[in-house]
This record gives C-alpha cells, structure tokens and sequence, in this order.
C-alpha cells in the first residue's frame, strides 16, 4: 500500500517533516495543493471543484491501496473523495476541518470570503502578523515564523479562491459523508480554535470511526507528532486484522 499525505491552509508539505519519520513509511507520497508552495497552472483557478478534481486525478496516479492521512483542507477534500471516488482510499486518517452541514467559517474565513476585504486582508499579512495569527493557533513561535515565511503572493490568491469557493461546502458535501465506507481515523486538536474537537466526534459518528482528541491546538501533527503517530500507527496495525 502507499501513504498519501494532504496538508491544509496556509501549508505546505513542510507540515508533515516531524510526522512522516515517526511513521517510518518508505511508501510516503506527499501531495502539494498547486499554489501552495509549488507551481500551479495557468488554467487553475483554486476553487474547490477545481482542487477536488487534482486530487482525484493525483490518488488516480498512485499505486494502490493508498492509506489517506489529511488536514484542514486537505481533510476537507479527503473527505469528499470518501463519498465520489470511495475506490480511491482503502483507509483514511483526517481532522482539523469540520465537515458538518450546521458548521459556520470562523472569522479569518468569512473575512477572506468577502470580496474587497478579503483582498485588503492579505495585503497586510505579512510574515510577522502571519506568524502571530499562527501562535495563536497553536504553533510554537519558530513553526509560525517558518510557516509564514512559506506564505506567498500565489498562496495568498489561491486561499481568496478556494475559501470563497467554498464558503457553502460543508452544506454541500458534508450531508454525502454519509456514503464513506473506507475505514477512518480522526484527530483534533482540544485546543483547536477554529472549530472544537466535537466536530471531529460528530465525523467519527457519521463515518463510524473513531475519534481521538490530543493535547494541542490546530495542528496535531506538528505539535503532538509522537501522539498523532501512535494514534496513527496502532489504526493501521488494525487494518491487517
């Protein structure tokens, strides 16, 4: 089997360099959404269909059976393909994105979905106040600093789209996660400030798999890498039972 590993908003595959060793999987495939920290094309407009079908067609591409772990909007999108292209994903591990159809953006969003302030918004985020808005969410001060520092002008326009895209997603996926069958695992932060660990419950109800809430803000991986590894690893060692 091959692990696939999706990251979120305002990432980069950098989010997964404390993770990925502790898996120890010589199998890794790290997927880069187009824009954020790589190239995208020209014809590609970040919206959320527009990622769904890059997605789709990168796990088409992957040798099977491929083990999904995602975050954010990389969980977001997983999730999505759980119900349009089940045959995809033999088992999955997400979190960190609510995917529910009562859940309403948080601030930072619905400023980003405003068109006109969305763009004032990104022109005054500079690496400094990136990286303070990071801390916040959890990070230590040298993780926000290095993840702000990977926010560039491609990233800033991509987010605009993809967030305004998606500013009724989980009314128009969440009521399909219904139809996921693959097996899952989800994690969250309990001190996650863009959406409490019930959220992450409430997926594990809907998709019968379990839930498990680590000591940490929005990124589990990157703040509680030995924790989400363990979860991680003692799910796939379920798998072959």
């Amino acid at each position: 089997m091959t692990r696939v590993f999706l990251h979120g908003v305002p990432d980069t595959v950098r989010v997964w360099d404390r993770l990925v060793p502790l898996l120890a999987p010589s199998n890794a495939v790290l997927l880069s959404m187009p824009g954020f920290g790589c190239a995208r094309d020209a014809d590609f407009d970040a919206s959320k269909e527009a990622y769904l079908d890059w997605l789709i067609a990168a796990l088409e591409a992957i040798p099977g059976p491929r083990d999904v772990v995602a975050h954010d909007w990389g969980s977001i999108l997983m999730m999505r393909v759980l119900s349009a292209r089940p045959d995809l994903v033999r088992s999955w591990v997400g979190g960190g994105a609510p995917f529910t159809p009562d859940y309403t953006w948080h601030p930072t969003a619905r400023l980003w979905q405003t068109p006109g302030a969305g763009e004032k918004a990104m022109e005054r985020l500079s690496a400094a106040l990136a990286g303070d808005m990071l801390m916040r969410a959890g990070l230590s001060e040298a993780d926000a600093q290095a993840t702000a520092g990977r926010i560039d002008a491609e990233m800033k326009a991509c987010i605009l789209a993809l967030y305004r895209s998606g500013r009724d997603v989980f009314r128009d996926w969440g009521p399909d996660l219904a139809k996921a069958s693959a097996p899952g695992l989800v994690l969250w932060g309990a001190r996650d400030i863009y959406a409490p660990p019930d959220y992450g419950q409430r997926i594990g109800d809907v998709t019968s798999a379990r839930a498990v809430t680590l000591d940490c803000g929005h990124w589990w991986q990157v703040e509680q890498p030995d924790a989400a590894a363990g979860a991680i690893l003692s799910f796939w060692r379920g798998l072959a039972r």
